[in-house]
């Protein structure tokens, strides 16, 4: 029985070793078929060599160069006007007044002038807010 089961391991280790051999062998096929694999160099990933600088992704090239228009140079500026050389005037604050109408308030005359009603009423010596007279001038002093 001995030579039997001999015979019969041989031949079931030769099947196994082309059936493990086969599917390698349709590996590396495939592998030498895909674009930029050499398998008689080295790999261009392991190695720096000249073959790398042809796997180097490169971008297209601008199909408008130019600038768009936000980015363009601004246009020259005219020349400016030459200032005056005379010094400028001060200008003298001329006293507003106000006089008072029937219906009104302190308040809405304030209001009017955005002023501060206590301006108002220092401004004029006035002892009571709600004392304002029909016809009465009131300075209106600036903010």
């Amino acid at each position: 029985m001995r030579t039997a089961r001999g015979a019969n391991g041989g031949l079931e280790r030769y099947i196994l070793g082309v059936a493990l051999l086969v599917p390698l062998a349709v590996g590396v096929i495939a592998l030498t078929q895909l674009p930029g694999v050499n398998l008689g160099m080295p790999s261009t990933l392991v190695y720096a060599d000249s073959s790398a600088a042809a796997l180097v992704h490169k971008s297209p090239a601008a199909s408008q160069p130019a600038p768009p228009a936000t980015l363009a140079p601004p246009p020259p500026t005219p020349t400016p006007m030459p200032r005056p050389s005379a010094t400028p005037v001060p200008a003298v604050a001329t006293p507003r007044t106000y006089t008072v109408q029937k219906g009104d308030e302190l308040k809405s005359i304030a209001a009017n002038f955005k002023v501060s009603i206590w301006k108002i009423i220092d401004a004029n010596d006035i002892p009571d807010p709600d004392s304002l007279h029909i016809g009465q001038e009131l300075r209106i002093p600036e903010n």
